[in-house]
């Protein structure tokens, strides 16, 4: 006997129907009892349990009905999966932004974490302040005694004031509190201009924690490997006029000119901290790579020339 019917025959069969039926009751049955736990997965079966209903009602049997079916079921019982992302430890994290930065973004961008870079960063500058504050209060006095625009008289003043900050308040209040306080100013402020950039120009979508977390990161490159390498020439020299950049080829009396200023912010150092931090930006936002280099780099641009340049030698115009 040919227990195979045709679909037509199928779906005038009572007991086919019945026994769809049950089948269908049991599954919705089995997946109440596993989600029974969320409210949002209870609205997606009640609503699977609506269709199969009218599915009932209809008494479909065939074979495009069953595919239906399957359909339904397959999106009750689908989840949403949560980003994942592999665990790293800060260790693999600090290690990881100058070897392996993607990595670090990737995890950055799910786990956004930026306290312990950040305290880091806050204990180099006070260390650093300590460290080079005589030799910067010496080259600030030299630059004073060669200005020929501040009167004589005035001049002294200036001088012994500044000898006399050696030591004392004025010296403890820039180690301890100016210092740590423009690092500060540095981490909050720069992750908030490109998440202006990011999330109100170029259409994105960000969180400023994130913004945070990369930044700290990447700025690591700066504050901890340039200063790491930066320190003993500093200490050496005695002097804080340390070039990583193009500028180490100017001679001594172009120190003060804008086109100084200007190739001097070409350190090497901020030039890899800039090409991470792009990296992480294009990461964060799911922008090209060339798209957050761009983004990047035309931003600190007009840092440089705003401030490096424009402010400094304006300064400069009163100071010498």
């Amino acid at each position: 006997m040919n227990d195979s019917k045709d679909p037509k025959d199928r779906e005038n069969d009572p007991q086919d129907s019945d026994d769809s039926k049950k089948d269908l009751d049991d599954i919705l049955g089995k997946l109440k009892e596993s989600e029974g736990g969320g409210s949002g997965e209870r609205a997606k079966m009640d609503d699977g349990e609506g269709l199969i209903n009218k599915i009932h009602a209809k008494g479909k049997g065939s074979e495009d009905d069953s595919e239906g079916v399957e359909q339904i079921l397959d999106s009750i019982s689908e989840k949403e999966e949560a980003e994942t992302v592999e665990d790293m430890n800060f260790l693999q994290r600090f290690f990881g932004i100058f070897l392996s930065p993607g990595k670090v973004f990737d995890y950055l961008k799910v786990k956004p974490d930026f306290l312990i870079p950040l305290i880091i960063a806050v204990l180099i500058g006070v260390l650093s302040s300590q460290l080079f504050y005589d030799i910067a209060i010496t080259e600030q006095i030299d630059r004073i005694e060669k200005n020929d625009n501040i009167p004589a008289e005035r001049r002294e003043a200036i001088i012994d004031q500044m000898e006399a900050g050696r030591e004392g308040t004025q010296r403890m209040l820039s180690t301890y509190v100016f210092a740590p306080l423009a690092v500060l100013l540095i981490y909050l402020i720069i992750p908030a201009i490109f998440l202006l950039i990011g999330n109100m120009i170029l259409g994105g979508k960000a969180r400023y924690k994130q913004l945070l977390a990369i930044f700290s990161y990447s700025y690591l490159i700066v504050i901890f490997l340039s200063s790491l390498i930066k320190a003993p020439l500093i200490m050496a020299k005695e002097s804080t006029k340390i070039q990583m950049s193009p500028a180490i080829f100017f001679d001594a009396d172009q120190i003060s000119t804008y086109l100084y200023n200007f190739i001097a912010s070409f350190d090497i150092f901020v030039l890899w901290f800039l090409v991470v931090f792009a990296l992480g930006f294009s990461t964060i936002y799911g922008f090209s790579k060339l798209k957050g280099m761009v983004s990047v780099f035309i931003a600190w641009l007009l840092y440089v020339l705003i401030v490096n340049v424009g402010l400094a030698g304006f300064f400069q115009s009163f100071t010498g």
